[in-house]
């Protein structure tokens, strides 16, 4: 038997079946959802122009210098995420208060940011997640030159990379922070994607891979595999790979997504790093210091008598006070052979009583000690 089925035009038209007031119920929620986003446009504007007060009276009281107060952001985004209900995730309202937060301070006066350029790389990436779009972003040839940047006032914030869960520590930024004057005042992890980009469509016509070391690095396995014999050239970033693989013929890039879709190139294959879990962990460094928040980290760097048992001593002064240590990585220290500086992070507070006393007592022990900062802590979502 042939059964008739009616259309959608005319269910939507025939109250007896249900059209119209399903249509009518549609209507209704999307009313309902222009009138909360007029209200939030509201509420917005009104942020905006109290937070222009505070601008004025800290004009009045000669504290202008202090224009961005991150200890201040991060109260409110933990008091935020406290609160949260849902359907958001923390991280969605973090996301979210973090564009308000830029957009506001551009009114006054946009942040310069200073981050391993050119435009794309996951340093640039990480700079815009934690400071939001509404900055001044300043792209920089190298690691020295972020910091070179901050130190003389031409940005207010740099961003460095200083660890990948896959090939750990970027040696270069412990390096750099031995002769900086400058402060950790917060940290952020970026989940790194790696894809393989070209301008041709054939894999087997490639003949040569441009990258960053690190994410030739962290791809060394998935390479020897599908690309065997292929030259691998470390460039000074994944942008820079993305631009040259546009220039040749018969070259690939190993970059993120975005880099693609920047510099027009192919997506060959997605996340072909040698572990799916990647992260890059990236400081925040500025002259001054950040107060302290509700979950902290602090970063030192010592150098103590080459001499049995010196390390060990050096740790169990850690243990005895409870404090837990995260990181623990040493390096060279130039032009002195076989001296080392070692590299420590661990959980807790400068002003915390535990934390001083150890600061206090591995000052008298340790050849050369200095704290790179106390910092909020870069929670997991």
């Amino acid at each position: 038997m042939w059964n008739y089925q009616p259309s959608h035009k005319e269910i939507a038209g025939n109250p007896s079946k249900g059209g119209t007031c399903f249509l009518s119920q549609l209507d209704d929620l999307r009313q309902q959802i222009d009138k909360i986003d007029d209200q939030l446009l509201k509420l917005i504007s009104r942020r905006a122009q109290m937070a222009q007060k505070v601008g004025d009276e800290k004009t009045r009281q000669g504290k202008m210098k202090h224009f961005h107060v991150p200890h201040r952001e991060r109260a409110i985004l933990d008091r935020l995420k406290e609160q949260n209900k849902g359907p958001f995730p923390d991280l969605s309202i973090e996301t979210i208060f973090r564009e308000l937060f830029s957009a506001t301070l551009a009114l006054e006066k946009p942040l310069k940011i200073a981050f391993l350029g050119p435009e794309t790389t996951f340093s640039h990436q990480a700079a815009v997640r934690h400071f939001g779009h509404s900055c001044a972003f300043n792209p920089c040839g190298n690691i020295e030159t972020v910091f070179s940047e901050v130190e003389l006032g031409n940005s207010d914030y740099g961003v460095v990379p200083v660890e990948n869960s896959i090939e750990g520590v970027i040696n270069l930024t412990l390096d750099c922070f031995v002769d900086s004057p400058l402060h950790i005042c917060n940290e952020t992890r970026l989940p790194i994607g790696l894809f393989l980009l070209s301008k041709t469509s054939d894999q087997k016509k490639i003949q040569k891979v441009y990258s960053h070391p690190q994410p030739l690095a962290q791809c060394r396995n998935w390479l020897n595999l599908h690309l065997p014999g292929v030259e691998q050239v470390p460039t000074s970033s994944t942008a820079q790979a993305a631009q040259l693989a546009k220039q040749s013929k018969n070259t690939a890039a190993i970059a993120g997504e975005l880099a693609a879709q920047v510099y027009g190139l192919k997506i060959q294959e997605r996340n072909i790093q040698d572990q799916a879990e990647n992260h890059t962990r990236f400081l925040i460094i500025a002259k001054d210091k950040a107060k302290k928040a509700k979950h902290n980290k602090t970063s030192v760097m010592f150098s103590i008598t080459d001499e049995a048992g010196s390390l060990l001593k050096t740790l169990q002064l850690f243990a005895r006070n409870k404090i837990n240590l995260s990181k623990i990585q040493s390096r060279p220290l130039r032009n002195r052979p076989w001296e080392y500086l070692f590299y420590v992070d661990f959980m807790g507070h400068i002003e915390d009583k535990a934390v001083e006393k150890v600061i206090k007592t591995l000052s008298k022990q340790a050849l050369f000690l200095r704290v790179l900062g106390s910092y909020p802590e870069a929670r997991q979502p």
